[in-house]
């Protein structure tokens, strides 16, 4: 017992030392900390910009510093007519209720400063552990320009109420770090391949669409939730899921897997806002119990858990009831829910709601009908992505992981992939209008911004995936179609979108992508005259003809199956685009193109291979492989033409 204390006596007092010599070397002198507006703030009840709140820091003379010499902030958060006078004026306001800033590691926090543009203007700083603030702070302006607001806390979370959402102009805080910065990870990134990764949407009701889909690897599949489950049923006290298409979804999704080398995954869509309950909150887990309760029932039918049993099935009436069918791997919650405006889920609902789908939040949330709650819950093997959103939401997927760290009992990041929707068009003048047109990935930079989420995916979360679930172009070429391939020099519409879909393959690949999927398997218009968004998106027409997409994208997958991107190689020629895939075995594949729009061609280009044989296969119209072709290597180069329809040489 004497060594035992002795022991613990002399490993407190080096903990001691290690604490005060880790304090001692920390810099304790009062300055602006500098706030990331991207990675260290958060807003999750809005869907509204408030990147002024934290723009011209640096750029304004330091309030804390100089006093005497104020510099005003020349920018502020948009404020909206909220009356709807037709005028900004008192009355209005931005619409920022609350932000928090996570300076991701504890510090001393002496003052925050905040500059207020109107007397009354009452504001609440909180501090402590994020959502549970054990420190608060009330003030109100008397004056235009700059408040200090005394805090004098250790904390790592700061929490800013403005009362009738209206923001301050700018946001300062002064102190110094404390603690140790959250850590981040250095492994590498694990590059999939295509027989993982290259992916289409598209939905099975009807039987004719179920073809095009075998051009791709994996099958993302819509469905709308009431397909399967009618919340009117809890009048009856259960739960009706005798409307799911069981039988349908089984018969495809297994022709699929075992024939096709198909992944198909259910993208469980919700048509009319949060499906919520009364009595709780958007914010609430509990809120989201019905469609919990119908991800619990879609992985206990479709998954493969051996502790399941036929009691777990809910039905109205008896019947037969199917479970364990083994059809799929992932489900995911939800297609766009935050929408193309300001009025759809903020970042903390569709984490609540993601939290209940994953586990029923950690097991806290019950249904009504005594089903279980979550896919974990019914099959711990099915993975879950969170909804597509509209658009690459890296600040609204940063919020929605914020709010799980900090409201979830394990403190788990409840989804397994991170999941975004792009497009590429761009504003042009035609006949005296503004209109969009389709541009390439290249010029449209289709991967800029989800290069920051795989970023942010690889310095914190290296085990979540990256999703591109819809991109594409549409092949009817009215300019009322905004995301349309006009044709240019000798290529269709129908080659642009082929050529264009090949390349934004290979530049997600490149960005870290998981998996991407093009919008979509089959047009839903006539390519003659369906004008607007998406409706000839699709590699088969209305009419039962495949375009060059499909063989495009089925070259792909037969050629390319079992490689992953491995490094971009500089080229010499800014015309020239060479991206390098390997399948870990010896082999290679080169994928060369032209990143242009204007029929730019590079005649003879000498290309550097690794290896001592080399083959050239071409993407062409009605050919499922490609127009394969041998090449002879010299001094260890091959000689190809290459133009903006990419070539992959491969070799070993």
């Amino acid at each position: 017992m004497k060594g035992n204390s002795i022991k613990g006596i002399i490993a407190i007092a080096l903990l001691l030392i290690l604490t005060f010599a880790f304090a001692s070397c920390q810099d304790r002198t009062i300055r602006q900390i500098d706030i990331d507006y991207e990675e260290m703030t958060h807003n999750g009840d809005t869907l509204k910009d408030f990147s002024a709140l934290f723009d011209e820091q640096g750029k304004v003379n330091d309030p804390y510093a100089d006093k005497e010499n104020v510099v005003f902030p020349t920018s502020r958060v948009p404020y909206y007519d909220s009356d709807n006078n037709g005028n900004l004026d008192a009355t209005d306001q931005s619409h920022i209720y609350e932000v928090t800033i996570d300076l991701r590691a504890e510090h001393y926090v002496d003052c925050v400063y905040l500059f207020l543009e109107d007397k009354g203007h009452a504001v609440t700083v909180e501090t402590g552990p994020a959502f549970k603030y054990d420190n608060t702070v009330e003030f109100a302006s008397v004056k235009l320009g700059w408040a200090e607001v005394r805090l004098n806390t250790h904390t790592r979370y700061i929490n800013l109420k403005f009362t009738n959402g209206k923001a301050p102009s700018e946001v300062l805080v002064y102190g110094y770090q404390t603690g140790k910065s959250v850590p981040v990870n250095t492994a590498k990134h694990e590059y999939k391949d295509f027989d993982y990764f290259l992916g289409i949407n598209g939905n099975i009701n009807d039987s004719k669409r179920v073809k095009p889909i075998t051009c791709a690897s994996y099958f993302r599949d819509y469905a709308n939730w009431g397909w399967f489950y009618d919340p009117a049923s809890y009048k009856l006290g259960a739960t009706n899921f005798e409307g799911m298409m069981v039988s349908s979804h089984t018969n495809v999704y297994k022709l699929f897997t075992s024939e096709y080398n198909i992944d198909p995954v259910l993208c469980l869509m919700y048509t009319s806002g949060p499906p919520t309950v009364d009595g709780t909150t958007n914010n609430d887990p509990n809120s989201y119990f019905m469609y919990g309760e119908l991800l619990y029932q879609t992985a206990l039918r479709f998954g493969n858990n051996p502790t399941s049993t036929a009691d777990m099935v809910k039905v109205l009436s008896q019947g037969k009831k199917k479970y364990n069918l083994n059809c799929i791997r992932w489900l995911e919650a939800g297609n766009e829910p935050n929408g193309e405006g300001n009025d759809g889920f903020t970042p903390y609902e569709l984490a609540a709601l993601t939290s209940t789908a994953y586990d029923g939040h950690n097991s806290t949330v019950k249904s009504v009908s005594g089903s279980g709650v979550g896919v974990k819950n019914a099959d711990p093997n099915i993975k879950l992505a969170m909804a597509g959103l509209a658009g690459v939401g890296t600040r609204y997927i940063r919020s929605m992981v914020f709010w799980m760290e900090n409201n979830r009992a394990d403190g788990k990041v409840a989804m397994e992939a991170f999941n975004v929707h792009t497009y590429c068009k761009k504003l042009i003048s035609y006949n005296g209008y503004q209109v969009y047109v389709g541009v390439c990935p290249e010029i449209g930079e289709i991967t800029k911004e989800v290069k920051k989420l795989c970023e942010f995916r690889d310095k914190y979360y290296p085990d979540i995936e990256v999703w591109m679930t819809e991109f594409g172009w549409d092949t009817n070429t009215s300019y009322d179609t905004e995301n349309a391939c006009h044709p240019y020099a000798d290529f269709t519409a129908r080659e642009i979108q082929a050529m264009w879909l090949v390349r934004a393959y290979f530049m997600f690949a490149e960005a870290g992508v998981d998996r991407a999927a093009m919008y979509m398997a089959a047009d839903i218009g006539d390519e003659a005259t369906s004008t607007g968004k998406y409706g000839t998106s699709g590699v088969y027409t209305i009419d039962g003809e495949y375009k060059d997409s499909f063989y495009y994208l089925c070259t792909l997958k037969n050629n390319m199956g079992d490689m992953h991107f491995a490094e971009v190689i500089d080229s010499g020629n800014e015309n020239v685009w060479i991206y390098r895939f390997e399948n870990g075995e010896g082999k290679s594949c080169y994928a060369l193109w032209c990143p242009t729009m204007d029929d730019v061609r590079v005649d003879g280009f000498k290309l550097n291979i690794d290896g001592s044989t080399a083959k050239m296969v071409e993407f062409v119209n009605k050919d499922e492989d490609g127009a394969s072709t041998d090449l002879t290597v010299t001094d260890g180069c091959v000689t190809v033409n290459v133009s903006e329809r990419p070539i992959l040489i491969f070799s070993e």
